[in-house]
């Protein structure tokens, strides 16, 4: 396998790793019981507003935008871990190959 390879398959295996992880943290999320949070309504809210898209702003869709941001904000954290676990192995693997080459 060449290194070009490699690197693509590195890559796919990331991303597939953080839209799943982020799926599943989303889907625990969703199964919590509570109410909406006064500040995540009108953070969705003025983001409408901001957009134009005011008639967005019914319950209906509110329930749905809010899973939408949810997930974006589980993308962000679980991509976060995917990044960093992929520095933690690389630093690991790099101290290692240079102590078996000394």
């Amino acid at each position: 396998m060449s290194a070009r390879a490699g690197r693509a398959a590195l890559w796919l295996v990331n991303i597939a790793l953080t839209v799943v992880g982020a799926w599943y943290l989303n889907e625990l999320i969703g199964r919590l019981p509570f109410n909406m949070p006064y500040a995540v309504d009108m953070f969705i809210r003025g983001a409408l507003r901001l957009v134009g898209h005011s008639e967005l702003a019914n319950p209906d869709d509110m329930e749905v935008l809010a899973w939408l941001l949810y997930f974006v904000v589980s993308l962000l954290f679980v991509g976060g871990l995917v990044w960093l676990g992929n520095w933690v192995i690389r630093g690991y693997v790099s101290r290692h190959s240079h102590a078996a080459t000394d």
